[in-house]
């Protein structure tokens, strides 16, 4: 890095720091706007979270009881936000300006995103988490309902087993999932968004939130064996414009059946997940075709683990997913769009957390996406395959994890740095380092 680089990236740093330092100040200034999970039960956000959004057995629990568990006594009603506060420094400047306000390089964001949660109890057995989100991108500022999951549950006896089973209403696969591998919750936790990251990607992890509308039920046996089986449709571009999103090109044609199975045994102050999920799904490529009669073909399966251990002052957390995805693009095809009438995919992903007293976090991870060789499929990125690989290295100091000042005790906070490196991005291997991005960020929760 050059003396002038390193002297521009300081002068961008010091506004930074006044930012992270007036995010945090700013969250403690309002008494009824606090994490409402953590007024709801009573109970710190350590009791749910290693660093927060990783999920302990005991919020991995409590979501799977359907936000309903309490303890606190606060009167306040189940309302939270968050809000993110960026900086983004890449190894090499942008060609030209992206727009909207951001600049080729050193972009300060005070809000890169802001989120306002309605997340809790409704009744004895049901309870919901539903997410609005203010975006700021490249692309544009937005508001739009993201992430959502509605859930009644119960219990009862399966033999001489406890079980609750559970119907989740959700806007996006995997989201009612409850360990840190499947797309939704994976790492990374927090990006930049003006991250070069890969273009293509599997289906299931190319939804976006309420694009698509979902039900399921699922079963969780002895504390030990999870099963679920969901069913997605697409929504209208009608609905989609209603929730602030903008409409979707292409569309699930019918009924997508999603399904996960995991054994999550536990001892001590250890868990070891092991489990598959997967979708089928029939997808019309573009909704503006004068025929629209041929649909691609999607088969995603996929594998995953996670191993936690926790103890007073450490923990621990290891995950790993593959998911593998049959492409039979019928409608793609018959339009010009692709070489091949059958493609695949391959994503995998794995990371290492290490945890100090729940509020210090270092974390590294890998991923890597390969694909068939299609010229025309790939066209838009001038390669003929997808293949991308690369790491992202986080650290992040949490102070309020377990309990925030004393006046404004359910406050929380993770301010850190990542570094996301590649070795290759959309199949080019050449002067990818350039596309490395520091992110120095606060999220502040409250």
């Amino acid at each position: 890095m050059t003396k002038l680089t390193l002297h521009r990236l300081l002068s961008n740093l010091f506004p930074l720091a006044l930012l992270l330092v007036g995010n945090v100040w700013l969250a403690t200034g309002a008494a009824q706007a606090v994490p409402s999970f953590a007024r709801q039960t009573g109970q710190p956000c350590a009791a749910c979270h290693t660093a927060f959004p990783e999920l302990t057995p005991f919020g991995r629990s409590f979501k799977l009881n359907g936000y309903t568990l309490e303890g606190g006594d606060s009167k306040l009603p189940p309302l939270s936000a968050m809000v993110q506060t960026a900086f983004t420094h890449y190894a090499k400047s942008l060609d030209a300006s992206p727009g909207n306000g951001f600049s080729t390089n050193d972009n300060v964001d005070p809000a890169q995103q802001a989120n306002v949660f309605y997340a809790g109890r409704i009744t004895d057995n049901l309870g919901a988490f539903v997410q609005l989100t203010y975006a700021n991108s490249f692309d544009g500022r937005t508001i739009s309902l993201d992430n959502t999951d509605l859930r009644y549950t119960n219990s009862t006896k399966f033999g001489d087993s406890d079980m609750v089973y559970g119907i989740s209403i959700n806007n996006v696969p995997s989201v009612q999932d409850v360990w840190n591998t499947t797309p939704v919750w994976r790492y990374p936790f927090i990006a930049s968004a003006g991250l070069a990251g890969p273009r293509f990607g599997t289906m299931l992890e190319s939804f976006s939130p309420s694009a698509q509308l979902g039900a399921g039920a699922y079963i969780y046996v002895h504390d030990l064996v999870y099963a679920e089986l969901s069913a997605y449709g697409s929504t209208s571009q009608t609905a989609q414009n209603a929730v602030g999103l903008s409409p979707s090109a292409s569309a699930i044609s019918g009924l997508a059946p999603y399904w996960r199975l995991a054994i999550e045994p536990k001892w001590g102050d250890q868990s070891l997940m092991i489990g598959t999920f997967g979708m089928m799904a029939d997808i019309i490529p573009d909704l503006t075709a004068a025929d629209r009669s041929a649909t691609d073909k999607y088969l995603d399966l996929g594998v995953d683990a996670q191993y936690q251990w926790i103890g007073d002052v450490h923990a621990v957390t290891f995950r790993t997913s593959y998911i593998y995805e049959n492409q039979t693009l019928d409608a793609t095809f018959g339009l010009g769009g692709a070489d091949n009438q059958k493609n695949r995919l391959q994503s995998f992903r794995s990371s290492l957390s290490y945890i100090y007293d729940h509020k210090v976090s270092l974390t590294g991870g890998y991923f890597a996406l390969s694909g068939s060789a299609d010229t025309t499929l790939y066209s838009s990125i001038n390669s003929d395959k997808p293949d991308s690989a690369g790491f992202v290295t986080d650290i992040a100091y949490l102070p309020f994890s377990r309990g925030g000042p004393s006046e404004w005790p359910w406050l929380n906070a993770r301010i850190g740095v990542s570094y996301t490196t590649y070795s290759k991005l959309d199949g080019n291997s050449v002067n990818v380092g350039d596309n490395n991005t520091i992110l120095v960020y606060a999220w502040t929760a409250f």
